[in-house]
């Protein structure tokens, strides 16, 4: 079996992804509340020159780990302070992730495998969409498969002695993506493995001084200057609150069942996600110390995310490469396996893609009912995720190779197509830059608005936007002056009501969020009374 990683197809699928990703990466605006604070973080760090302590509107923010705001200021000095240079650090990560996918695929299962592996997780949907995000999420899965993947590697005699000391000192860079789980997922696949194949000899090699030392020489100097700076408040505000805290509780308000992430994952593989099924029924972990090491890389990261509190879909990311390496394992297999064997795994394939791509097709009608005026924008593209999925399941029983060429094509093509159609509909519903245009600067007060539309003010407003809890703080800030308040409905109609203000709807935004000028009413002026004879 041919193990090795061609230098050219691997540069075309790279160059393929890479293309994807920067494709009209500017065209849609920062989205929901995450992107413009994050990018928010990142241009104070980025003019302060600072390196250490992550600040926002001037006080230091601790949420978050600082290798996002170093890679975003990169950008911003190349790029200025824009939203493709915001989600460089996330293209970045993704075509890191695919070319570890690649190599461990490759090595373990074959070349084929291997590439077919790389297609799968550099073009699903859900790696695409956070591969185009400005956040944390897809560099925390970049480096945590960099470092399981090349762990794995050396465990399985794969790789070179110098494996350990890399894959160490890429838990290092995710533990400043992310913080502990950078360190801990890594951890948990490999002592993992190493219980169930009691290779205990690897644990000298695993906790070598040259290992240790490479994950120190990386995070610990960040870690010692922020301990240095902020002390017991970060450890409050990281290590307890938004780490401890989001595994144990809800308190961030991100609950979700157990079975939370099939469906994230069958749907955000698509248009690959009928080989999810045959990958994992081909599995034979007892008898292929690659199966029981892929199997353990993707079960215990997601039996720990699904056990977690607090559940959003990029949590899942770091399962997506395990999983990518067994679907490419299984697309190989589906070219090289007997008419008799290749029916069946190639129809239970086809069976969950028609499926999938109806449901992807029905999306302008979804947007219709939603009443999206955009809506029609999508058909192009629910129309070809289901003429694909179509002719897919019609030619892979007897061409399971130009089968799997015209699904990369359509892979590519559906990704294109979501550019086009997805940034109009995407600035309108889930962006609130619309409201800071006319604000030109000025400070904008958010009372009750969505926090996805005020927030977008850290980022759209240079930062000039703050949150009131009541009426008493608009009303001393419009004793100054006239404002500019960002409000939700209820709130709109209470200014509206207050026969001692004067109110301008200058935007009106989505949620029925508005963005109004308020001002003291100037009192008409007296009439003298006409005199009586």
């Amino acid at each position: 079996m041919d193990t090795s990683v061609p230098p050219r197809s691997t540069a075309l699928l790279l160059g393929l992804v890479g293309a994807l990703l920067v494709f009209r990466l500017g065209a849609v605006p920062l989205l929901g509340p995450d992107e413009p604070r994050y990018t928010r973080v990142a241009v104070e760090m980025h003019r302060a020159g600072e390196w250490v302590t992550p600040t926002l509107q001037g006080e230091p923010w601790l949420e978050k780990t600082p290798l996002f705001y170093w890679l975003a200021g990169a950008g911003f000095s190349v790029l200025g302070e824009t939203e493709t240079a915001a989600r460089l650090p996330a293209v970045l990560a993704t075509l890191l992730l695919v070319g570890i996918t690649t190599l461990v695929g490759a090595r373990l299962y074959g070349t084929g495998a291997g590439l077919q592996s790389g297609f799968v997780a550099g073009t699903a949907l859900l790696m695409f969409a956070y591969g185009r995000a400005a956040s944390m999420d897809m560099l925390l899965a970049a480096t945590v498969t960099a470092a399981t993947g090349l762990a794995g590697l050396r465990l399985l005699g794969s790789a070179g002695r110098w494996a350990i000391p890399a894959a160490a000192a890429f838990a290092g860079l995710a533990t400043l993506a992310k913080g502990p789980l950078g360190l801990l997922l890594p951890g948990l696949v490999v002592l993992g493995f190493v219980l169930a194949t009691r290779q205990w000899s690897a644990l000298r090699e695993l906790l070598s001084p040259l290992a240790i030392a490479a994950f120190l020489i990386v995070a610990a100097p960040w870690y010692a200057a922020i301990l240095a700076d902020q002390g017991r408040h970060f450890v409050d505000v990281f290590v307890l609150d938004h780490n401890v805290q989001r595994f144990t509780s809800t308190i961030h308000h991100h609950p979700g069942p157990f079975w939370y992430y099939v469906p994230i994952l069958l749907a955000g593989l698509f248009p690959w996600s009928g080989l999810s099924l045959p990958a994992l029924f081909g599995l034979r972990p007892r008898e292929s110390r690659p199966d029981l090491f892929v199997l353990l890389w993707l079960a215990l990261p997601f039996v720990f995310f699904s056990l977690a509190g607090s559940k959003l879909p990029g949590y899942i990311l770091p399962c997506v490469p395990p999983l990518a390496i067994l679907m490419g394992r299984a697309a190989a297999r589906l070219v090289s396996a007997d008419p008799p064997q290749r029916y069946l795994a190639g129809r239970v394939t086809a069976l969950v893609g028609l499926v999938l791509g109806a449901l992807v097709a029905a999306t302008p009608a979804l947007l219709f009912r939603l009443q999206e005026p955009l809506w029609r924008s999508t058909i192009p593209f629910g129309l070809w995720a289901l003429v694909v999925m179509f002719l897919f399941s019609r030619r892979i029983g007897a061409d399971p190779t130009g089968a799997l060429k015209l699904l990369r094509v359509g892979a590519a093509g559906l990704l294109v197509l979501l550019t086009l159609a997805a940034p109009p509909i995407l600035a309108r519903r889930e962006s609130g830059r619309v409201f800071f245009i006319p604000a030109m600067g000025r400070e904008v007060l958010a009372w009750g608005a969505w926090r996805t539309a005020w927030m977008a003010g850290y980022f759209y407003n240079d930062g000039r936007v703050r949150e009131v809890a009541d009426a008493g703080e608009v009303f001393s800030a419009v004793d100054e002056g006239p404002t500019l308040v960002l409000a939700g409905p209820s709130e709109r109609r209470r200014l509206e009501a207050m026969g001692t203000l004067e109110t301008q709807v200058l935007v009106h935004g989505p949620r029925e969020n508005v963005l109004v000028r308020v001002a003291r009413r100037t009192a008409p002026p007296r009439e003298d009374p006409e005199p009586t004879s």
